[in-house]
């Protein structure tokens, strides 16, 4: 059973992890982890495969 796309029952959804993040910066991985592939593969869709490296990582330092 899934509560949102990507997490499992009993994992912290995404804005549980990100409140957390506030005090416990490390525990932001999570949110790489859960969702930078999805990121990746729809940004190398869109612009190639070596764009799609910066557009990830972008796209995490902007979040966190």
């Amino acid at each position: 059973m899934t509560v949102e796309p990507g997490v499992r029952v009993g994992q912290d959804g995404d804005a549980s992890v990100i409140e957390r993040s506030w005090e416990e910066p490390e525990a932001f991985a999570a949110l790489f982890d859960r969702h930078a592939d999805s990121v990746h593969r729809y940004a190398a869709r869109r612009l190639g495969a070596e764009a799609a490296k910066n557009v990830m990582a972008e796209t995490f330092t902007t979040a966190f």
